[in-house]
């Protein structure tokens, strides 16, 4: 199999396996009434690390600055986060899970990792499944 051939081949493979990872938290996803999006944002602002900016968040979800405001303006609405100044730079907008919010994202974390299609490889085949993805969506940019 030519290389032009395996990089197709792979490529469709992320496509099923993005479907499948979306339809498996689908049920969480319509039942906190949330867009797939606004699930996504949920999902990066993990509230053990450090506040990302809103621009920051835009380049983890490839979209506009403009877009982050819109998607983040509905969490605000639904009680799930609150923009808030960065600790370290009052000037830079953040964007902070509320309990409801950790709590809403607690679920769509259980539901995805007990549903997880990655169980039937082992921790070291995980592990550089991991680090494979990682090198790749690294050097995307």
């Amino acid at each position: 199999m030519s290389t032009h051939e395996t990089n197709a081949r792979l490529v469709e493979q992320l496509i099923s396996l993005s479907g499948l990872v979306v339809g498996m938290t689908r049920s969480v996803v319509d039942a906190e009434g949330l867009t797939e999006t606004q699930a996504n944002l949920l999902w990066l602002l993990d509230p053990a690390a450090e506040p990302r900016s809103l621009r920051q968040l835009a380049v983890r979800l490839q979209c506009d600055p403009s877009n982050i405001t819109l998607i983040s303006a509905k969490l605000e609405e639904k009680g799930l986060a609150h923009r808030a100044p960065h600790p370290e730079d009052g000037r830079v907008r953040t964007l902070v899970l509320t309990k409801a919010g950790e709590e809403a994202r607690a679920r769509l974390l259980a539901t995805t990792y007990a549903h997880s299609p990655f169980t039937v490889l082992a921790e070291r085949e995980q592990q550089q499944l991991h680090r494979l993805l990682g090198k790749v969506l690294a050097s995307a940019g």
